[in-house]
């Protein structure tokens, strides 16, 4: 296949990448002016994609977006976190939906954020949309997709949870929290569960994440899928198997304020505080397996890599 690749350089997109050139598959990166790797250039805040620039791929992967957790919430966070995902989304259906030829399949990110807070609920893809500015953008990134889904492309919306990587991404920021790896709580064996830790945390090993991106691409499947093991826990008990992965005891609770104090309330609610107990029920019944279904081997493996 030949596809073009946003978001190659962070840590879901540089995995896939390399996931299709080892078997074969032709990837050009679509990147912005001010980054190091080449590829075609694209600045969405001041020119709308061309789209001659997408004619003639057989797919577009779109993994770009500012980290959640990379700064506190404020007004202008909010509005990079919004123009990273939603803007660029915009324009990049745009182009899309007036490519000719026109590509046959567009992976889009997402995040179980979309649902909000749900407590003990199961949730599934055919779940409304929750409360709170995390679930706003969510969907709000997935309703930008909607042109080329107008314009027959078969749209993939991959409503990730929290992947299994110690390179970056959720857990990266939930294991340093205060900034350096060296400063991780848990890594110097004084941290544990936030609060009661009863609200449930949806993860994914990022190998997985990989395999179900290629399963997209492959097959027939189109709106939103939920990229989780098809076994969240309790965040006490992803907290215990972490301390055990790291051979670290998790015993010292860490208290709601402190998260508060250095996230901001609002991004440490969604980041740790709140939870979703979410299943992959399409891409189950579209065939898929996950081989990472254990979340004490799935964070000892993530670790160790």
């Amino acid at each position: 296949m030949r596809i073009l690749l946003a978001g190659s350089t962070g840590l879901l997109g540089s995995t896939l990448r390399t996931a299709l050139i080892d078997r074969g598959d032709d990837v050009v990166r679509l990147v912005r002016p001010a980054t190091d790797a080449s590829g075609v250039l694209w600045d969405p805040t001041s020119e709308p994609l061309d789209p001659d620039v997408v004619a003639g791929f057989d797919a577009v992967v779109n993994f770009a977006g500012r980290s959640i957790g990379e700064k506190r919430w404020s007004d202008r966070e909010k509005a990079a976190l919004w123009a990273s995902r939603v803007d660029f989304s915009a324009g990049l259906a745009r182009a899309i939906a007036a490519a000719s030829p026109k590509p046959e399949v567009w992976i889009n990110a997402s995040a179980v954020g979309i649902y909000g807070d749900r407590g003990d609920d199961i949730v599934t893809e055919g779940d409304a949309q929750g409360n709170g500015f995390l679930a706003e953008l969510t969907a709000s990134w997935e309703a930008a997709t909607a042109p080329a889904a107008e314009a027959g492309v078969r749209v993939v919306l991959m409503r990730n949870g929290i992947v299994l990587s110690a390179d970056g991404g959720a857990l990266g920021r939930l294991l340093a929290p205060f900034g350096p790896r060296w400063l991780s709580p848990y890594r110097w064996g004084l941290g544990g569960p936030v609060g009661k830790g009863t609200q449930y945390w949806s993860w994914v090993s990022l190998e997985d994440h990989t395999r179900a991106a290629l399963h997209a691409l492959a097959g027939g499947i189109a709106g939103p899928i939920n990229v989780v093991a098809p076994n969240p826990v309790m965040h006490r008990t992803f907290i215990r198997a972490l301390g055990r992965a790291l051979r670290r005891p998790t015993v010292m609770p860490v208290p709601r304020f402190i998260l508060n104090a250095v996230l901001g309330r609002e991004l440490a609610g969604a980041l740790v505080h709140e939870g979703q107990r979410v299943m992959p029920e399409r891409l189950v019944a579209d065939g898929f397996e996950f081989h990472d279904t254990d979340v004490e081997t799935a964070l000892r493996e993530a670790l160790a890599a």
